[in-house]
């Protein structure tokens, strides 16, 4: 006996399991949606699509800077490695000789601490194009020479962001601009992970992964990789300014960051890593309230102490001033006589009156950085990996014959054009990088440091306060009369 099943239901079956397979691999979207976001450069509805416009075309965006600048990055395939420590000594064990032939103490052993270190996952993707749409123009009249003045992408910046976007982006070639907008999307979303990475916001499936940032590695959290023992020689300097505002001297910042500077030397030479090369990292607005009063507290630190004396009767304002402006113009805080290189960063993040008490409106808070980046005149000891996926991944590509799958920039972002729809197409692309931090107890922190700026500056991340944007994505194109749409409205 035969049961005939109907077209309609086999189609049905098979749309039900090909929806459950899609929805339990997480994996919903394999394709574009045949919906293009409309959101090109030229042509009927391009956003520069206006007849007459002049060549020079100037960009807005404020581009996000900060220590993922100057970082060296280097690839790695190494998913989880293991970087041992001598973290010391015991102390001696027995008791003293009594007799000339009696046994000594047993010399205490030698201690050992493993750390590890995990890659985050990130990934973006460019806007559905219409592959056919590509190159139109809406007439004679639509000028296709736009000159960009100021690159809009951050191409020249070192380590981990360097994306290789071939010259200055050609506002003709749409997938070209796709491929910026991921460009400028991956920075915006990996400045601030250098410091608030934090693997606890990671997905349950794995798609998206956080890797520790610096507030994480900067800390008195150090145990061994294998057995969970603390290491409390690798913790770092912590100093809580507990919201005090950096003019008031009571407590001295000047004071604060002096210290600090002066025992992460202290390690420094004690354990035999001279010369290291440190950089202070803090907000831009920071640094310029604090090198405000930075001269005043170094040029009469503990000078009020003597009997009789006056405060800052010994300050010159002229050697302030200069002090001031030549910090301010080197981007250095004096200390010890000594100039140490500060970097201005966004990413690190800051606090506003909504977030604290102490905080009043106008003031903000945030922290300032120890970061070592080389030691013993110039082994890295601050720096970041990426998966290199030139390496691993592009040998299962080669063997599989998929060719729709490449890298770029020596092999840090892995692209895959997804399959079409039609003429509908879509890219998307990932990199998984990582904070390498190989000695954290030279590293160290001043924590919630407050600070009251006349303007704050503007910020390059979107959803941030100080972000500033504007105009349209996309446009209308231009509706012309013809005689179809004379008949149509009959």
């Amino acid at each position: 006996m035969t049961t005939e099943i109907s077209d309609k239901a086999v189609d049905s079956f098979l749309e039900q399991m090909a929806q459950r397979l899609t929805e339990r691999m997480g994996q919903k979207h394999t394709q574009p949606t045949g919906n293009p976001t409309g959101n090109y450069m030229h042509g009927p509805g391009g956003i520069f699509g206006i007849a007459g416009l002049e060549r020079d075309l100037i960009s807005t965006r404020v581009h996000p800077q900060g220590l993922i600048g100057t970082l060296r990055a280097q690839g790695s395939i190494t998913t989880n490695p293991l970087y041992p420590y001598l973290s010391g000594f015991a102390a001696d064990w027995g008791a003293d000789p009594d007799g000339v032939c009696d046994n000594c103490q047993t010399a205490g052993p030698t201690k050992s601490c493993l750390q590890t270190a995990q890659f985050g996952r990130y990934c973006r993707q460019t806007k559905e194009i219409e592959l056919n749409r590509v190159g139109l123009r809406s007439n004679r009249g639509e000028f296709l020479d736009l000159r960009l003045v100021n690159d809009p992408l951050l191409s020249d910046m070192g380590g981990i962001m360097s994306m290789n976007i071939p010259g200055n982006p050609d506002l003709i070639r749409e997938v070209l601009m796709g491929m910026v907008e991921v460009g400028v999307s991956f920075q915006n979303l990996l400045t601030p992970q250098v410091y608030q990475g934090n693997p606890a916001n990671n997905s349950a499936n794995g798609g998206y992964a956080e890797f520790p940032g610096l507030d994480i590695l900067i800390g008195t959290n150090k145990v061994d990789a294998i057995t969970g023992q603390v290491c409390p020689g690798l913790y770092s300097d912590i100093k809580d300014f507990n919201f005090g505002l950096v003019d008031n001297f009571a407590p001295d910042i000047v004071q604060y960051v002096t210290y600090m500077a002066r025992y992460l030397k202290s390690n420094s030479i004690r354990q035999k890593f001279e010369p290291t090369e440190w950089v202070i990292t803090m907000r831009e607005e920071l640094f310029y309230e604090l090198t405000a009063v930075w001269p005043c507290s170094y040029l009469t630190y503990r000078c009020n102490t003597r009997p009789g004396a006056i405060a800052g009767e010994l300050v010159d304002a002229g050697d302030a001033i200069a002090m001031r402006d030549n910090m301010r113009a080197g981007r250095y805080l004096l200390i010890d006589g000594a100039q140490w290189p500060v970097v201005v960063d966004d990413g690190i993040h800051e606090d506003n009156p909504a977030d604290h008490a102490q905080i009043l409106p106008g003031q903000f808070a945030s922290d300032i950085y120890f970061i070592p980046l080389t030691v013993r005149g110039g082994l890295a000891t601050t720096y970041m990996e990426y998966v290199d996926y030139s390496q691993g991944a592009m040998v299962g590509v080669a063997d599989g014959r998929y060719g729709d799958d490449f890298w770029t920039d020596a092999g840090r972002f892995f692209w895959h054009k997804k399959p079409p729809l039609n003429w509908c197409v879509q890219w998307i692309s990932k990199i998984e990088p990582r904070i390498i931090l190989l000695t954290p107890q030279l590293a160290g922190r001043i924590t919630n440091v407050r600070y009251a700026p006349l303007q704050h500056t503007r910020e390059p991340f979107p959803g941030n306060p100080y972000f500033m944007d504007g105009g349209p994505s996309f446009r209308t194109g231009t509706q012309y009369y013809s005689d179809w749409h004379l008949r149509d409205q009959k």
